[in-house]
């Protein structure tokens, strides 16, 4: 089954037992978890799972900045990987006071922080990767999202757009800055952001779909609808797909 955009999912009728769940999404590493429901209920029954958190492909990979991750914070790299942030986060700790001038151990502590919502430790420690490696694009999104989270949006866009300069076909990077440009009533800057992402990512839903509200709000309505339709063909997601659907319809009994 698919989760919610907000990562939500439920469902009901489980037989009691023990359950091996895989979670997977495109640029994140599979991830299995064990569910015990092993005693049998008179009535059903509502579970709250804790909540998972991936760390994904782009996140892993931006400590590859570095030609080899130092042997020392593999074991804390592997937990973050795992979504065990609070598990890391000594170890790396340890590993950067010992080492300060690795910029990898520096990245792992920040998604280690970020995991646990700890955003303004996660931005110290994202600068220091960012001062120590200037070019590293991971950390500058990183940082961008983190700032996002603690409603810095002025300081989140220039991070997304360090991001851009160092990966210029980061379609993510480009989403974040372009969705603040649009919140911003900055529609001509964020166009140019979504279609610069889709350049990259053409059949992503969301950057169809930002990028056809900015036409909309250019009055360019066949631009509009050739995107928003586009983003309804592509989501998999009830929500937005209801949403696109009136949107759409709105759309053609006005033109």
């Amino acid at each position: 089954m698919k989760t919610a955009k907000d990562g939500s999912f439920k469902f009901a009728g489980l037989p009691h037992g023990v359950y091996e769940a895989t979670l997977s999404k495109e640029g994140y590493p599979t991830t299995k978890v064990e569910w015990k429901f092993e005693a049998p209920q008179d009535s059903m029954q509502k579970v709250e799972i804790p909540d998972i958190t991936l760390a994904s492909q782009q996140q892993v990979q931006g400590a590859e900045k570095a030609k080899e991750v130092d042997s020392g914070i593999k074991d804390a790299a592997e937990k973050v990987r795992r979504g065990d942030f609070a598990g890391a986060t000594p170890q790396l700790k340890a590993f950067v006071e010992a080492k300060p001038k690795d910029p990898n151990a520096w990245y792992f502590l920040g998604l280690a922080y970020a995991g646990q919502k700890m955003y303004t430790e996660a931005v110290q420690a994202l600068t220091e990767v960012t001062n120590l490696s200037p070019e590293f694009a991971g950390a500058h999104f990183e940082m961008g999202v983190c700032l996002r989270e603690l409603h810095d949006a002025p300081r989140a866009l220039d991070a997304f757009r360090k991001a851009l300069e160092a990966d210029a076909g980061n379609a993510d990077a480009a989403y974040d800055a372009g969705l603040i440009l649009f919140e911003q009533n900055r529609v001509d800057e964020a166009l140019a952001l979504f279609e610069r992402g889709l350049a990259s990512k053409a059949k992503d839903p969301d950057l169809l779909e930002m990028a056809g509200r900015c036409y909309i709000n250019q009055g360019k309505v066949p631009q509009a609808l050739e995107h928003l339709e586009a983003a309804r063909a592509a989501t998999t997601d009830a929500a937005k797909a209801a949403f696109l659907d009136e949107l759409i319809s709105k759309l053609k009994a006005h033109r």
